[in-house]
């Protein structure tokens, strides 16, 4: 009888334990939560997302609430874990295959660049951080066809007077920045300061457009990528409907952007003495409006060709893109890459008199 009792008050003393280690675990797990609910908030590393990754999987309903930065930060954590396992554990050893997996950037450093501004307004950002060529999922592939060329110095006349014209009353041209805050030397990898980054490039292609040849450009300077970088082209889809629906359609739409190449060689030319970066188009393949808008870039990069030799770089192919990277809306729509981040923010501006040229002769010319 007594042994019966002493078993039976085993049982009951293990069951009590077990219900206060049960308890013990999810107060740890709720407080846990919560400080990695704040280092998420103010960190600067990607600890900040292996903890939030292991309560994803572990108790996902601590997890449910994250907001779209917490949630992009743990999704890209769990890709960074497995490509540690298999011994590709840095951004160094990632830039070494460059565009050719680019869909590995880690989204975090950028979003982490974006909120470490320094006094001049500069978003600060490691140097080896410059993975930001389009984030997509592995299915998503691409081929690039670039074109090398001489980048020795080439001789030419700047403007052609006989393409100018009337300036419209209807806009011609749109000009945007999905990656509003790509940036230049010496402006580090990404700044706010909308003339020292992409921004800047635009309103002087701009300017160009409409004082030498009399094409009429709308210039749009919309932050698009600040709040969440993989949303950024949902948020300039709203910019380009907003627009599309205001003048219908342009004779040309250009997201304008800059590269994350780290051979200046490789995108910088060099026309009547002077540094210039280079420029490339980026194209979606399965694009419903591909062909099109291959006939558009096909003819300004010959017509690249033709006047200034080396200056464009060709073409850069993905499958689907970033939602085709906007460009199913219109059959006139590209993307443009002017220079990468080692190029200066005046060799970039620079480019600007010669992409006019092209795009008048395209516009206005017999083309």
């Amino acid at each position: 009888m007594n042994s019966k009792k002493s078993g039976m008050e085993r049982e009951k003393f293990t069951l009590l334990v077990s219900i206060l280690i049960f308890l013990i675990s999810i107060l740890l797990a709720l407080v846990l939560f919560g400080q990695v609910k704040k280092v998420m908030m103010k960190s600067t590393g990607r600890e900040i997302s292996f903890y939030c990754s292991i309560l994803d999987y572990s108790a996902p309903i601590l997890c449910n609430n994250l907001s779209e930065k917490e949630e992009r930060e743990m999704n890209e954590l769990v890709r960074n874990n497995i490509l540690n396992l298999i011994g590709i554990g840095n951004e160094k050893s990632l830039s070494i295959v460059g565009k050719e997996i680019s869909y590995l950037k880690t989204d975090e450093n950028y979003q982490v660049a974006l909120n470490s501004k320094s006094k001049n307004g500069t978003l600060k950002r490691d140097p080896e951080h410059i993975f930001d060529k389009f984030t997509l999922a592995e299915d998503q592939v691409f081929e690039e066809k670039n074109q090398v060329g001489n980048n020795t110095n080439i001789k030419t006349t700047v403007y052609n007077p006989k393409l100018k014209k009337e300036l419209s009353s209807k806009p011609e041209i749109l000009i945007y920045h999905t990656h509003t805050c790509e940036s230049y030397k010496p402006n580090g990898i990404n700044t706010m300061d909308k003339t020292q980054n992409v921004c800047a490039v635009g309103e002087e292609l701009k300017k160009e457009l409409e004082e030498k040849y009399g094409i009429s450009v709308v210039h749009d300077t919309t932050v698009h990528d600040a709040a969440a970088y993989a949303k950024s082209y949902d948020r300039s889809g709203v910019t380009l409907d907003k627009y599309m629906k205001k003048y219908g359609d342009f004779k040309l739409i250009i997201d304008l952007h800059r590269d994350s190449v780290e051979n200046k060689k490789a995108v910088t030319a060099n026309i009547n003495n002077e540094n210039v970066a280079r420029f490339m188009f980026v194209m979606a393949r399965k694009n419903p409006h591909f062909n099109k808008n291959m006939q558009i870039v096909n003819k300004m990069i010959n017509i690249s060709n033709k006047l200034y030799p080396s200056l464009c770089k060709g073409t850069f192919y993905y499958n689907y893109g970033r939602k085709f990277f906007n460009q199913a809306v219109s059959n006139n729509a590209v993307l443009l890459e002017v220079g990468s981040h080692i190029n200066t923010i005046d060799e970039a501006k620079a480019s600007s008199k010669y992409l006019a040229r092209i795009i008048a002769e395209y516009l206005n010319g017999k083309n």
